[in-house]
């Protein structure tokens, strides 16, 4: 008879250890607080959008984007059939191929996500890299390339330890230097891309996303930065869903987890409280795995709990912040980049795609009141800082206020060039997350934050197999090679639950793939050297 493992939380962590679990042959049920899987990456609909017989609009928690690095991801991606594709809904990602940086009364910068092959490409490294377009001083791309360097060079042990508990303000020197070594440079992949802010988040992490990055660039055999080629639940979540219900998995929605209960003279969980439609039960398996999201699952650790595993005491010391996104349904189709914008000036971090571009065989006619053409898909990273109209940070903002304040920070940058892109008139429908929850006279909530790899956190982040017997983690908190608060995280993180539970029945062969994130080999010696160095309680060495 197979085992039966409960899995709490139906995001991307709680799916993917569901497909490896029942690849396997386990007895494995589901259980989601909402009515939909897939946890922030699940696509919305607009309420009071559709008319006509069509689909409501298509609205999202934020845009998702799938870099070169995610191999966890892309593994499991192939593994779920979609039609006739020959790679499952791996082959629903359509690649971008340019970035654009917008700012305010400047000239927009784009360039390639890959070697150029066009002479246009070449143009575009030509006016960025010689013309210097983004006005870094020259000084301080090289001190730049320099820290990076300095990382590249590092010890693992160092880089868990040192890096770890330097910011990475600090770690780069941000102060005292250009507004554009700032803008492009110190803190515009960290708040617009991972909603992190440079002066309280871990060096180690932001510089190993930097290199993922940058590898992606100068290896055209990767993706850089892809996309679905379609709204996210239509084109994996749902065909995911199908396929682990043909494997057997069960799912039970609208689920709330209330409690575990612990057996402290067996040191395990003996069963997880469940309130669904009304009623409270207990459910009971020979293993769980948790896949709810820190800021959950800390309050559900008991004290008992915390003191068979000290580490789950400590998730409560782990932060969160805010990145939630608004979009704004188009009459218009509009093809300014293939691939991102960021507007790095821009107060509040946003990031946008249009997100019709890469929707190949998506009938826009089926969605809305048939008049879509375009969909400007926003990210808002930072939620603090005043905005240009009203001088209230987001998170005091009205919904309207927010919308109204995201518009213009965007046109701002956008049409202040002599080219009016986006026009009041193209707007059909516009539609902010509701993870953001609004109520009047009370403080705003994100009811779906995002974990920060703030300054020293590693030391609180858990292993995926707990020191409760039967207990493990799929989330995006725990302890992997990805780090970062990722999709490809919680992926990771759950093939580690998984792979401990495998551990715990006796399996030796067929257990989860794990990647490492590669660096060039070049720098392998240097590591090793510094490794020396590190347990020598020596410096690092300064190459340059």
């Amino acid at each position: 008879m197979s085992k039966k493992v409960v899995i709490l939380g139906g995001g991307v962590g709680g799916m993917s250890a569901a497909q490896e679990l029942a690849e396997r042959g386990f007895d494995v049920e589901v259980y989601e607080r909402l009515d939909v899987l897939g946890g922030k990456a699940r696509s919305i609909p607009v309420p009071g959008s559709a008319s006509g017989g069509r689909k409501p609009l298509p609205g999202e928690h934020g845009f998702r984007f799938f870099p070169s690095f995610y191999r966890h991801t892309f593994d499991t991606m192939k593994r779920i059939p979609y039609g006739t594709n020959r790679r499952g809904v791996y082959d629903n990602l359509i690649e971008t191929t340019h970035v654009m940086a917008a700012r305010e009364g400047m000239t927009e910068i784009s360039f390639p996500l890959y070697l150029p092959e066009r002479l246009d490409d070449w143009e575009m490294l030509y006016r960025l890299i010689v013309k210097n377009e983004a006005n870094i001083p020259r000084s301080e791309m090289l001190f730049f390339a320099r820290k990076v360097l300095q990382f590249l060079t590092a010890c693992t042990e160092r880089r868990n330890t040192e890096y770890d508990d330097i910011t990475w303000w600090d770690f780069v020197e941000a102060d005292g230097k250009s507004d554009e070594y700032v803008d492009f440079l110190a803190v515009g992949l960290t708040r617009d891309l991972v909603a992190m802010q440079a002066e309280i988040s871990s060096s180690r992490t932001v510089a190993r996303i930097y290199v993922q990055l940058m590898l992606g660039i100068l290896q055209p055999w990767l993706h850089v930065d892809s996309i679905l080629n379609g709204p996210t639940t239509r084109v994996w979540i749902d065909p995911w869903e199908a396929y682990l219900t043909q494997l057997g998995v069960n799912f039970h929605k609208e689920a709330s987890v209330d409690s575990f209960e612990f057996d402290e003279a067996s040191g395990r969980i003996s069963g997880v409280n469940i309130t669904q439609g009304g009623d409270t039960f207990k459910v009971e398996a020979d293993y769980y795995v948790s896949a709810l999201p820190v800021e959950v699952m800390a309050q559900k650790v008991t004290p008992e709990m915390g003191q068979k595993d000290p580490m789950l005491a400590t998730l409560d010391q782990l932060q969160t912040g805010w990145m939630n996104g608004i979009l704004f349904f188009l009459n218009k189709d509009i093809s300014l980049n293939h691939g991102h914008i960021l507007y790095v000036d821009s107060p509040w971090a946003l990031t946008s795609i249009f997100s019709q571009n890469f929707w190949e065989d998506i009938d826009l006619d089926e969605y809305g009141n048939g008049d879509l053409e375009g969909i400007l898909s926003i990210c808002i990273s930072d939620w603090n800082t005043p905005g240009v109209i009203y001088g209230k940070a987001a998170r005091d903002c009205t919904a309207e206020e927010i919308k109204e304040e995201v518009w213009a920070q965007i046109t701002s940058r956008l049409n202040d060039t002599g080219t009016i892109y986006l026009d009041p008139a193209d707007v059909i429908e516009w539609f902010l997350s509701p993870t953001i929850d609004i109520q009047p006279g009370q403080p705003t909530k994100n009811t779906e934050p995002l974990l920060l790899n703030t300054v020293g956190s590693l030391r609180y982040r858990p292993e995926a197999a707990s020191q409760i017997e039967n207990l493990f983690l799929a989330s995006d908190y725990v302890r992997t090679n990805t780090d970062l608060a990722t999709m490809e995280s919680a992926n990771e993180a759950a093939r580690r639950a998984v792979n401990g539970i495998l551990g715990r029945e006796g399996w030796v062969l067929g257990l989860c793939r794990l990647y490492e994130l590669e660096e060039p080999l070049i720098f392998k010696p240097a590591r090793a050297i510094d490794y020396l160095r590190f347990k020598m309680g020596l410096p690092q060495l300064d190459y340059l």
